[in-house]
């Protein structure tokens, strides 16, 4: 597992700087996605701190309170590049979207601020 989460980490290392090899529609598509991740940080840790939104363990969001339509959409527009983004990986080093988003689930989970609520491999929910 710790050879997986090296070559996972390795990967989004390399996929955040740009340096993975790809041909231009499908560097132009993960452009975009990486674009959109990064425009909408702030409203996805504003959530996240608020603790209306938690990290669960398949690397995505989960909603822990009540949204308003507009905190919805960002979820969802979150979640919908992150499964993205995570298939394109997948693709990229011969694993599968779900293995690929529990390892990123895991590189959260280690890097989450205080009080984001996060779920463990076994399904258990506290906060950081």
């Amino acid at each position: 597992m710790k050879t997986l989460n090296w070559t996972l980490a390795i990967a989004f290392s390399l996929l955040a700087i740009g340096l993975a090899p790809e041909q231009a529609a499908a560097q132009n598509d993960e452009t975009s996605i990486k674009q959109r991740l990064l425009e909408r940080v702030a409203s996805v840790d504003t959530l996240k701190i608020s603790g209306a939104v938690g990290e669960n363990n398949k690397g995505f969001l989960t909603q822990r309170a009540n949204l308003n339509p507009a905190q919805t959409k960002t979820m969802n527009d979150e979640n919908a590049d992150r499964k993205a983004l995570y298939t394109i990986l997948a693709q990229r080093l011969g694993l599968s979207a779900a293995v690929v988003g529990q390892g990123r689930a895991e590189s959260i989970r280690k890097k989450s601020a205080a009080k984001v609520w996060i779920q463990d491999p076994n399904g258990s929910w506290s906060q950081k």
